[in-house]
């Protein structure tokens, strides 16, 4: 089931295909980093690290990840929440490498990894944001 609705699709590529993506290190600091969505494939966006940073470092060690779309003109947007997993499709990793360079970045990925939605949030300011809009915990 494909979780990542078209409104979220369309507030990725609104947005400019940038995300806010939190990690959290090995002593429980919590980190965020703007990252470009390469892909967005069913129930994961797909990211490609060009550096091993402290995202890379983060995600190697916890795989719990968050990203936010923030829509800043209607104060709104989402929270998905879910687990890293690595890409290992020459195809998709092939694809990432050629958006890379499109982004002027000067190196290709060390590392291409998806996010598995497994919650969604809106971050709407309002008390209904407190509960999921999509949650595969049940």
């Amino acid at each position: 089931m494909n979780q990542i609705s078209d409104e979220i699709v369309h507030l990725i590529a609104k947005e400019g295909n940038i995300v806010v993506v939190a990690t959290i290190d090995v002593l429980g600091m919590p980190n965020i980093s703007p990252r470009y969505v390469m892909a967005i494939l069913d129930d994961k966006l797909v990211f490609a690290d060009a550096y091993r940073n402290k995202t890379f470092t983060n995600i190697k060690r916890w795989p719990k990840v968050t990203a936010a779309i923030v829509d800043k003109v209607n104060r709104s947007g989402f929270q998905l929440k879910g687990d890293a997993e690595e890409i290992t499709d020459p195809e998709l990793i092939s694809e990432c490498t050629k958006k890379l360079k499109e982004l002027k970045f000067d190196s290709g990925p060390v590392l291409v990894w998806a996010l598995k939605v497994k919650e969604i949030y809106s971050i709407k300011p309002s008390e209904s944001s407190k509960f999921p809009l999509f949650s595969a915990y049940g």
